[in-house]
């Protein structure tokens, strides 16, 4: 078992602070090693110099991105069986104010035909949330959805920016038609912001007049 003693948990920290962890381990095959672990990487070691049934040991950590940060903690036994993980959340620097979403519109978006225009997301094709991304990078988001209206999507739809963080340069890249209840994937390019981070930039549909419809969808990176 382990466990990270201090900082508490949503402990505020400034970026580029070093942060003093305080880890306990327990073992029956004694511990040789505590790991702290940012994501799915390690980014601290400490080692056990007399492997033992019982370690407590302080780790310092620095952390580089702005935002809210998952540490893990992870004891390691002599047989190198490591421990459940102990999760923390810490936060660096000041958490942004959140931006308002625009409104979801509680009058239908009425298509052609007098068809309700409707849109439901099925998954992330790829870019799971939380991916890390480099500064500047340029890489496509593509989500699949399903045209749950009563009518054909045709030409002239659209994938628009929605609202929080903008990443594409005119905000809009065009749909193929989609016939009534037909999937479709829908790709955008997107470039990852210059500062290090946690962000996401939240899209939805267009129709031809230029009405939101639909299901949002989100890309939500993380700029070391």
């Amino acid at each position: 078992m382990v466990a990270i003693v201090t900082p508490p948990d949503g402990a505020r920290y400034e970026p580029g602070e070093t942060i003093p962890l305080t880890v306990a381990a327990v073992a029956s095959r004694n511990v040789i090693r505590v790991e702290i672990m940012l994501d799915d990487q390690i980014v601290a070691v400490q080692p056990n110099p007399d492997p033992s049934l019982t370690f407590s040991t302080r780790i310092e950590y620095t952390p580089r991105a702005r935002g809210r940060l998952q540490l893990r903690a992870v004891a390691v036994d002599a047989t190198g069986v490591a421990s459940e993980p102990y999760t923390i959340t810490l936060i660096v620097g000041d958490e942004p104010t959140p931006i308002p979403l625009p409104p979801i519109e509680t009058t239908p978006v009425i298509g052609p035909g007098g068809c309700i225009l409707s849109a439901a997301f099925i998954e992330d094709v790829n870019i799971p949330d939380g991916t890390q991304v480099a500064a500047g990078a340029t890489f496509t988001k593509t989500w699949r959805m399903r045209n749950t209206s009563g009518c054909d999507w045709g030409e002239g739809y659209t994938i628009a920016f929605f609202s929080d963080t903008p990443m594409h340069p005119t905000g809009s890249e065009p749909i193929r038609p989609t016939p009534s209840n037909g999937i479709v994937e829908i790709s955008v390019p997107l470039t990852a912001p210059a500062q290090p981070g946690i962000y996401t930039t939240t899209w939805r549909l267009k129709d031809p007049a230029g009405r939101f419809f639909g299901n949002r969808v989100f890309a939500v990176i993380r700029v070391p």
